[in-house]
Protein backbone atom coordinates (compact mmCIF):
# COMPACT_ATOMS: atom_id res chain seq x y z
CA UNK A 1 0.00 0.00 0.00
CA UNK A 2 2.87 2.35 0.85
CA UNK A 3 4.50 1.74 -2.57
CA UNK A 4 1.22 2.67 -4.32
CA UNK A 5 1.06 6.01 -2.42
CA UNK A 6 4.69 6.81 -3.25
CA UNK A 7 4.13 5.99 -6.93
CA UNK A 8 1.05 8.24 -7.07
CA UNK A 9 2.95 11.11 -5.48
CA UNK A 10 5.84 10.75 -7.93
CA UNK A 11 3.42 10.72 -10.84
CA UNK A 12 1.81 13.92 -9.61
CA UNK A 13 5.20 15.62 -9.26
CA UNK A 14 6.16 14.52 -12.75
CA UNK A 15 2.93 15.89 -14.16
CA UNK A 16 3.61 19.34 -12.67
CA UNK A 17 7.19 19.25 -13.82
CA UNK A 18 6.07 18.59 -17.39
CA UNK A 19 3.96 21.76 -17.49
CA UNK A 20 5.41 24.62 -19.51
CA UNK A 21 4.78 27.85 -17.55
CA UNK A 22 5.23 29.82 -20.76
CA UNK A 23 2.02 28.27 -22.06
CA UNK A 24 -0.05 29.48 -19.07
CA UNK A 25 -2.34 32.47 -19.71
CA UNK A 26 -1.36 35.18 -17.26
CA UNK A 27 -4.18 37.63 -16.43
CA UNK A 28 -2.75 41.09 -15.99
CA UNK A 29 -4.38 44.52 -15.81
CA UNK A 30 -3.47 47.38 -18.13
CA UNK A 31 -0.95 49.90 -16.98
CA UNK A 32 -2.78 52.72 -15.13
CA UNK A 33 -2.32 55.15 -18.00
CA UNK A 34 -4.24 52.73 -20.24
CA UNK A 35 -7.29 52.26 -17.99
CA UNK A 36 -10.54 53.14 -19.74
CA UNK A 37 -12.58 55.18 -17.26
CA UNK A 38 -16.38 54.96 -17.05
CA UNK A 39 -18.34 57.68 -18.84
CA UNK A 40 -21.57 59.07 -17.40
CA UNK A 41 -24.25 59.27 -20.07
CA UNK A 42 -26.26 62.44 -20.60
CA UNK A 43 -29.30 62.68 -18.31
CA UNK A 44 -30.91 65.83 -19.67
CA UNK A 45 -32.76 67.80 -17.01
CA UNK A 46 -33.85 65.88 -13.90
CA UNK A 47 -37.09 67.33 -12.54
CA UNK A 48 -37.33 66.85 -8.77
CA UNK A 49 -40.90 68.15 -8.76
CA UNK A 50 -43.82 67.78 -6.38
CA UNK A 51 -45.48 65.41 -8.88
CA UNK A 52 -42.41 63.17 -9.13
CA UNK A 53 -41.90 63.33 -5.38
CA UNK A 54 -45.48 62.30 -4.58
CA UNK A 55 -45.35 59.44 -7.12
CA UNK A 56 -41.80 58.59 -5.97
CA UNK A 57 -40.73 58.13 -9.58
CA UNK A 58 -37.35 56.60 -10.37
CA UNK A 59 -34.26 58.44 -11.63
CA UNK A 60 -31.57 56.34 -13.32
CA UNK A 61 -27.88 57.13 -13.78
CA UNK A 62 -26.26 55.25 -16.71
CA UNK A 63 -22.60 55.04 -17.73
CA UNK A 64 -20.25 53.21 -20.09
CA UNK A 65 -18.29 50.47 -18.38
CA UNK A 66 -14.69 50.84 -17.25
CA UNK A 67 -11.97 48.63 -18.67
CA UNK A 68 -8.93 47.61 -16.61
CA UNK A 69 -7.82 44.88 -19.00
CA UNK A 70 -9.23 42.17 -16.75
CA UNK A 71 -12.52 40.37 -17.28
CA UNK A 72 -13.80 40.62 -13.73
CA UNK A 73 -16.51 42.43 -11.79
CA UNK A 74 -16.06 46.18 -11.44
CA UNK A 75 -17.30 48.09 -8.39
CA UNK A 76 -18.76 51.53 -9.18
CA UNK A 77 -19.56 54.52 -6.96
CA UNK A 78 -21.39 57.74 -7.85
CA UNK A 79 -20.12 61.05 -6.48
CA UNK A 80 -21.52 64.57 -6.56
CA UNK A 81 -19.11 67.48 -6.20
CA UNK A 82 -19.66 70.01 -3.44
CA UNK A 83 -18.87 73.68 -3.76
CA UNK A 84 -16.95 73.24 -0.51
CA UNK A 85 -15.88 70.25 1.54
CA UNK A 86 -15.67 66.56 0.66
CA UNK A 87 -17.62 65.34 -2.36
CA UNK A 88 -20.82 63.45 -1.54
CA UNK A 89 -21.11 59.75 -2.33
CA UNK A 90 -24.59 59.16 -3.72
CA UNK A 91 -24.18 55.39 -3.90
CA UNK A 92 -21.45 52.75 -3.82
CA UNK A 93 -20.92 48.99 -4.26
CA UNK A 94 -22.72 49.05 -7.63
CA UNK A 95 -21.87 46.06 -9.84
CA UNK A 96 -23.72 47.27 -12.92
CA UNK A 97 -23.42 50.21 -15.31
CA UNK A 98 -26.52 51.91 -13.97
CA UNK A 99 -28.04 52.98 -10.66
CA UNK A 100 -31.69 53.77 -9.94
CA UNK A 101 -32.83 55.96 -7.05
CA UNK A 102 -36.33 57.09 -6.12
CA UNK A 103 -37.18 60.80 -6.24
CA UNK A 104 -37.78 61.11 -2.50
CA UNK A 105 -34.33 59.69 -1.66
CA UNK A 106 -32.70 61.83 -4.35
CA UNK A 107 -34.43 64.96 -2.99
CA UNK A 108 -33.08 64.23 0.49
CA UNK A 109 -29.55 63.84 -0.91
CA UNK A 110 -29.74 67.07 -2.92
CA UNK A 111 -31.22 69.41 -0.31
CA UNK A 112 -30.38 67.65 2.96
CA UNK A 113 -28.34 69.59 5.48
CA UNK A 114 -25.97 66.65 5.89
CA UNK A 115 -25.72 66.10 2.12
CA UNK A 116 -25.44 68.72 -0.68
CA UNK A 117 -27.73 71.28 0.97
CA UNK A 118 -28.88 72.81 -2.32
CA UNK A 119 -31.47 75.57 -2.35
CA UNK A 120 -35.03 74.53 -3.14
CA UNK A 121 -37.05 76.29 -5.83
CA UNK A 122 -33.98 76.58 -8.05
CA UNK A 123 -32.12 74.88 -10.89
CA UNK A 124 -28.64 73.53 -10.14
CA UNK A 125 -25.89 72.16 -12.35
CA UNK A 126 -24.16 69.54 -10.21
CA UNK A 127 -20.88 67.93 -11.38
CA UNK A 128 -21.31 64.15 -11.14
CA UNK A 129 -18.60 61.55 -11.68
CA UNK A 130 -18.27 57.76 -11.50
CA UNK A 131 -15.42 55.97 -9.72
CA UNK A 132 -14.58 52.41 -10.83
CA UNK A 133 -12.42 49.99 -8.87
CA UNK A 134 -11.38 46.34 -8.76
CA UNK A 135 -11.13 44.22 -5.63
CA UNK A 136 -9.50 46.11 -2.80
CA UNK A 137 -9.40 49.33 -4.87
CA UNK A 138 -5.80 48.69 -5.91
CA UNK A 139 -6.98 49.39 -9.44
CA UNK A 140 -9.11 52.55 -9.66
CA UNK A 141 -10.11 55.19 -12.17
CA UNK A 142 -12.75 57.92 -12.37
CA UNK A 143 -14.75 59.60 -15.07
CA UNK A 144 -14.46 63.30 -15.75
CA UNK A 145 -17.14 65.25 -13.84
CA UNK A 146 -20.20 65.94 -15.97
CA UNK A 147 -22.82 68.53 -15.06
CA UNK A 148 -26.27 67.12 -14.38
CA UNK A 149 -29.10 69.67 -14.26
CA UNK A 150 -31.50 69.23 -11.34
CA UNK A 151 -34.68 71.31 -11.12
CA UNK A 152 -35.34 71.18 -7.38
CA UNK A 153 -38.86 72.25 -6.43
CA UNK A 154 -39.89 73.37 -2.97
CA UNK A 155 -41.44 70.08 -1.99
CA UNK A 156 -44.33 70.07 0.46
CA UNK A 157 -43.89 67.17 2.88
CA UNK A 158 -47.03 68.02 4.80
CA UNK A 159 -45.33 70.62 7.02
CA UNK A 160 -45.67 74.36 6.38
CA UNK A 161 -42.38 76.11 7.06
CA UNK A 162 -41.11 79.62 7.70
CA UNK A 163 -37.47 79.82 6.62
CA UNK A 164 -34.68 81.84 8.19
CA UNK A 165 -31.87 83.14 5.99
CA UNK A 166 -29.05 85.44 7.00
CA UNK A 167 -25.35 86.04 7.36
CA UNK A 168 -24.92 82.80 9.32
CA UNK A 169 -25.95 80.60 6.37
CA UNK A 170 -24.88 82.75 3.45
CA UNK A 171 -28.46 84.00 3.05
CA UNK A 172 -29.49 80.52 1.95
CA UNK A 173 -33.20 80.90 1.14
CA UNK A 174 -34.52 77.70 2.70
CA UNK A 175 -31.83 75.71 4.46
CA UNK A 176 -33.04 76.45 7.99
CA UNK A 177 -36.72 76.60 8.87
CA UNK A 178 -39.26 76.52 11.69
CA UNK A 179 -42.54 74.64 11.60
CA UNK A 180 -46.08 76.01 11.56
CA UNK A 181 -47.58 75.21 14.97
CA UNK A 182 -51.15 74.73 13.67
CA UNK A 183 -51.92 74.05 10.02
CA UNK A 184 -53.11 77.31 8.46
CA UNK A 185 -52.39 79.36 11.58
CA UNK A 186 -49.37 81.24 10.18
CA UNK A 187 -47.66 80.96 13.57
CA UNK A 188 -44.27 79.23 13.63
CA UNK A 189 -41.68 78.10 16.15
CA UNK A 190 -38.56 75.95 16.29
CA UNK A 191 -34.82 75.62 16.77
CA UNK A 192 -32.41 77.29 14.35
CA UNK A 193 -28.68 76.63 14.36
CA UNK A 194 -27.16 80.05 13.69
CA UNK A 195 -23.68 79.05 14.85
CA UNK A 196 -20.90 80.66 12.85
CA UNK A 197 -17.55 81.13 14.51
CA UNK A 198 -16.42 83.88 12.12
CA UNK A 199 -18.95 86.51 13.25
CA UNK A 200 -20.12 88.06 16.51
CA UNK A 201 -23.59 88.94 15.20
CA UNK A 202 -25.74 87.80 12.32
CA UNK A 203 -28.56 89.54 10.49
CA UNK A 204 -31.54 87.43 9.48
CA UNK A 205 -34.87 87.65 7.65
CA UNK A 206 -37.86 85.33 7.45
CA UNK A 207 -39.01 83.83 4.14
CA UNK A 208 -42.56 82.53 3.68
CA UNK A 209 -43.52 80.36 0.69
CA UNK A 210 -46.77 78.64 1.64
CA UNK A 211 -48.88 81.79 1.84
CA UNK A 212 -46.62 83.95 -0.30
CA UNK A 213 -47.89 86.46 -2.80
CA UNK A 214 -44.90 85.89 -5.09
CA UNK A 215 -43.16 82.83 -6.52
CA UNK A 216 -39.98 83.82 -4.72
CA UNK A 217 -41.80 83.96 -1.40
CA UNK A 218 -42.49 86.86 0.92
CA UNK A 219 -39.59 88.32 2.87
CA UNK A 220 -40.32 89.49 6.43
CA UNK A 221 -38.14 91.72 8.58
CA UNK A 222 -38.50 94.11 11.48
CA UNK A 223 -40.62 97.25 11.24
CA UNK A 224 -40.94 99.05 14.56
CA UNK A 225 -40.55 95.89 16.63
CA UNK A 226 -42.94 93.70 14.64
CA UNK A 227 -42.58 91.58 11.51
CA UNK A 228 -43.62 93.12 8.24
CA UNK A 229 -43.12 92.31 4.56
CA UNK A 230 -40.01 94.07 3.33
CA UNK A 231 -38.91 94.94 6.87
CA UNK A 232 -35.31 95.40 7.93
CA UNK A 233 -32.95 92.52 8.70
CA UNK A 234 -33.01 91.42 12.34
CA UNK A 235 -29.77 91.26 14.33
CA UNK A 236 -29.23 88.03 16.25
CA UNK A 237 -26.49 86.14 18.08
CA UNK A 238 -24.85 83.39 15.98
CA UNK A 239 -25.74 80.55 18.34
CA UNK A 240 -28.37 77.84 18.58
CA UNK A 241 -31.62 79.77 18.95
CA UNK A 242 -35.30 79.15 19.54
CA UNK A 243 -37.34 81.29 17.16
CA UNK A 244 -41.04 82.18 17.30
CA UNK A 245 -42.87 84.19 14.65
CA UNK A 246 -46.55 84.98 14.16
CA UNK A 247 -47.34 86.44 10.74
CA UNK A 248 -50.83 87.43 11.88
CA UNK A 249 -49.77 89.69 14.74
CA UNK A 250 -46.17 90.35 13.67
CA UNK A 251 -44.85 89.23 17.06
CA UNK A 252 -41.54 87.40 17.01
CA UNK A 253 -38.71 86.40 19.35
CA UNK A 254 -35.24 84.90 18.96
CA UNK A 255 -34.02 83.30 22.19
CA UNK A 256 -30.29 82.53 22.23
CA UNK A 257 -29.50 79.04 23.57
CA UNK A 258 -25.74 79.12 24.06
CA UNK A 259 -25.82 76.61 26.92
CA UNK A 260 -25.34 72.87 27.00
CA UNK A 261 -27.33 70.24 25.11
CA UNK A 262 -27.99 67.27 27.38
CA UNK A 263 -29.85 63.97 27.70
CA UNK A 264 -32.24 65.05 30.43
CA UNK A 265 -33.51 62.23 32.69
CA UNK A 266 -30.90 59.80 31.40
CA UNK A 267 -30.68 56.68 33.59
CA UNK A 268 -33.37 58.10 35.85
CA UNK A 269 -31.55 61.31 36.79
CA UNK A 270 -33.56 64.49 36.22
CA UNK A 271 -30.81 66.66 37.69
CA UNK A 272 -29.26 68.66 34.86
CA UNK A 273 -25.82 68.55 36.50
CA UNK A 274 -25.77 64.74 36.23
CA UNK A 275 -27.04 64.47 32.65
CA UNK A 276 -24.69 63.44 29.80
CA UNK A 277 -23.77 66.30 27.46
CA UNK A 278 -23.77 66.32 23.65
CA UNK A 279 -20.94 68.51 22.31
CA UNK A 280 -21.19 70.59 19.15
CA UNK A 281 -19.12 69.40 16.19
CA UNK A 282 -18.76 72.26 13.68
CA UNK A 283 -17.74 69.89 10.89
CA UNK A 284 -20.83 67.72 11.36
CA UNK A 285 -23.12 70.64 12.27
CA UNK A 286 -24.41 68.38 15.02
CA UNK A 287 -24.28 67.86 18.78
CA UNK A 288 -22.67 64.46 19.45
CA UNK A 289 -21.95 62.39 22.55
CA UNK A 290 -21.56 58.83 23.82
CA UNK A 291 -23.10 57.58 27.06
CA UNK A 292 -23.89 54.28 28.81
CA UNK A 293 -27.64 53.72 29.06
CA UNK A 294 -29.08 51.45 31.77
CA UNK A 295 -32.77 52.28 32.08
CA UNK A 296 -35.38 55.02 32.31
CA UNK A 297 -36.87 57.68 30.03
CA UNK A 298 -35.22 60.89 28.88
CA UNK A 299 -35.48 63.79 26.41
CA UNK A 300 -33.21 66.45 24.99
CA UNK A 301 -32.70 69.58 27.10
CA UNK A 302 -30.96 72.83 26.19
CA UNK A 303 -29.62 75.54 28.52
CA UNK A 304 -30.38 73.35 31.57
CA UNK A 305 -33.93 74.64 31.26
CA UNK A 306 -37.32 72.97 31.39
CA UNK A 307 -38.46 75.60 28.92
CA UNK A 308 -36.35 74.01 26.18
CA UNK A 309 -36.80 70.26 26.21
CA UNK A 310 -37.45 68.14 23.14
CA UNK A 311 -38.81 64.71 22.30
CA UNK A 312 -40.57 62.68 19.60
CA UNK A 313 -44.01 63.39 18.18
CA UNK A 314 -45.43 59.86 17.90
CA UNK A 315 -46.26 57.27 20.52
CA UNK A 316 -44.37 54.59 18.58
CA UNK A 317 -41.13 56.55 19.03
CA UNK A 318 -41.34 56.67 22.83
CA UNK A 319 -39.26 53.48 22.70
CA UNK A 320 -36.25 53.52 20.38
CA UNK A 321 -33.42 51.09 19.58
CA UNK A 322 -29.98 50.86 18.06
CA UNK A 323 -30.09 52.53 14.63
CA UNK A 324 -33.15 54.69 15.36
CA UNK A 325 -33.25 58.17 13.84
CA UNK A 326 -36.26 60.08 15.14
CA UNK A 327 -37.66 63.55 14.54
CA UNK A 328 -37.45 65.81 17.59
CA UNK A 329 -39.85 68.63 18.52
CA UNK A 330 -40.24 71.08 21.38
CA UNK A 331 -42.03 69.41 24.28
CA UNK A 332 -44.97 71.85 23.95
CA UNK A 333 -45.53 70.47 20.43
CA UNK A 334 -44.82 66.82 21.25
CA UNK A 335 -46.84 66.40 24.43
CA UNK A 336 -50.24 66.98 22.77
CA UNK A 337 -49.50 64.09 20.40
CA UNK A 338 -48.06 61.60 22.90
CA UNK A 339 -50.39 62.46 25.79
CA UNK A 340 -47.80 63.99 28.11
CA UNK A 341 -44.13 64.86 28.35
CA UNK A 342 -42.31 63.36 25.38
CA UNK A 343 -39.88 61.16 27.30
CA UNK A 344 -38.49 58.19 25.41
CA UNK A 345 -36.33 55.21 26.31
CA UNK A 346 -34.02 52.73 24.59
CA UNK A 347 -35.17 49.12 24.36
CA UNK A 348 -31.84 47.66 25.51
CA UNK A 349 -29.08 48.78 27.89
CA UNK A 350 -25.70 49.55 26.37
CA UNK A 351 -23.26 52.23 25.26
CA UNK A 352 -24.73 54.49 22.57
CA UNK A 353 -23.62 57.43 20.45
CA UNK A 354 -26.21 60.20 20.14
CA UNK A 355 -26.31 62.74 17.30
CA UNK A 356 -28.66 65.76 17.49
CA UNK A 357 -28.88 67.57 14.16
CA UNK A 358 -31.10 69.51 11.75
CA UNK A 359 -32.10 67.99 8.41
CA UNK A 360 -33.27 70.51 5.82
CA UNK A 361 -34.67 67.76 3.57
CA UNK A 362 -37.64 67.43 5.92
CA UNK A 363 -37.25 70.69 7.86
CA UNK A 364 -36.92 68.85 11.17
CA UNK A 365 -34.44 68.24 13.97
CA UNK A 366 -33.38 64.63 14.47
CA UNK A 367 -31.78 62.46 17.15
CA UNK A 368 -29.95 59.38 15.90
CA UNK A 369 -29.02 56.59 18.30
CA UNK A 370 -26.35 54.02 17.43
CA UNK A 371 -24.44 51.50 19.52
CA UNK A 372 -20.99 52.87 20.29
CA UNK A 373 -18.15 51.09 18.50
Amino acid sequence: MKSIKIFSLLALVAAFASCDPNQLEVVKAYEPQNYVAPNLKDMGTVAVSQTNYDANNAVTFNWDKADFGMDTAVNYSIYMKRTDGTDMCLASAIYATYYTIDTQSLYAKLVGESNLGLAKGATHNVPVYIVASLGDSRYQCASDPKDVTFQVARISTGINMLYISGDFNGNHPDKHGIEETTDGGKSYQGLVNMKNSSMSTTKVKFLEYTYAGTLDGDSYGDNGGVLAKGGAAIEATPELSYVKADLNTGKYSIATLAGQVKLCGFNGSWSFSKNPELVYDATENAWIGTADYTSGSFRISINNSWSYTFGPKTINELTVKDGSDIKIYHNDISKKFVGGDANFKINKAGSYTFRFYYESADGTWHLSIKKAE
